[in-house]
């Protein structure tokens, strides 16, 4: 398994770790659109396996989100 997508992770945790401890709106800005950008370049890096398992997780997720905020179909988030 090739792990060269946790050289991209590791940039994108490092910079959303830097966005959170700063103080200036500029470096927040610059920090979120690196963690973005690594983050999705993470994902298209990595095995098929880690895919599946973030695309379980994050339906998963949304179940439970949805379930301790009564979601229904047609009712938009807010």
């Amino acid at each position: 398994m090739a792990i060269s997508f946790l050289i991209p992770l590791t940039i994108a945790l490092a910079a959303a770790y830097t966005r959170y401890q700063t103080q200036e709106e500029m470096v927040a800005v610059f920090a979120t659109i690196i963690a973005l950008i690594n983050l999705v370049l993470s994902f298209v890096l990595a095995p098929w396996m880690v895919q599946g398992l973030i695309l379980v997780g994050s339906f998963l997720g949304l179940r439970y989100f949805c379930y301790r905020h009564s979601c229904q179909n047609g009712t938009r988030l807010r």
